[in-house]
């Protein structure tokens, strides 16, 4: 059905609600399951990275949680599917970034490398590593607000996040749709 626009964010947030999944998918050497959990203004993502296709065998973990979930003004997506596709921008501040080694040769190369700047990883410890440089990127600071676009089709759901503005598109990649559990 059609939503007008003047809805308020708290129903909206109710469409959000609960637990979204990308399952196992290729990422370069590795692969890659995407997690994302909304309850409330909370958002939680989590990125779990395997050295396995059936997603089996843990490398690391990417978890980044999110407050003060707000969402912003209906956008449609005409260039989406048939139909096109509906969706809000959002806000939230960024609340943490944790990075879990989960296996030992993963803790060995991030000791010997300062991962982050640390030098203390320890199997299945995660270190919140905002507003930290690991490799070649920075991550975001704690507090920052992010902006963020959706699409919602049904039970699956397409987000992106930035730190500057609201992004002006959003991926319908198999890799970024997210679909309801």
């Amino acid at each position: 059905g059609c939503k007008k626009a003047d809805e308020d964010s708290s129903s909206t947030n109710t469409e959000l609600e609960g637990t979204w999944v990308v399952s196992c998918a290729a990422s370069g050497s590795v692969y890659l399951k995407k997690t994302m959990i909304i309850s409330g203004t909370d958002l939680t993502e989590k990125y779990e990275f395997f050295s396995d296709s059936s997603c089996t065998t843990a490398k690391y973990m990417w978890e980044t949680s999110h407050t003060s979930l707000t969402i912003g003004a209906a956008m449609v997506f005409s260039s989406y599917g048939t139909s096109g596709g509906n969706g809000h921008q959002f806000t939230t501040k960024l609340n943490t970034n944790k990075y879990t080694p989960q296996i030992a040769s993963e803790v060995s190369s991030d000791n010997t490398d300062s991962w982050c700047g640390l030098s203390n990883w320890e199997l299945n410890v995660g270190q919140d590593v905002a507003g930290k440089t690991c490799g070649s990127n920075t991550y975001w600071s704690t507090g920052i607000t992010v902006y963020g676009l959706y699409i919602l089709d049904g039970s699956k759901f397409m987000p992106r996040f930035d730190k500057d503005s609201y992004p002006s598109s959003v991926s319908s990649a198999d890799s970024n749709t997210f679909i309801k559990q």
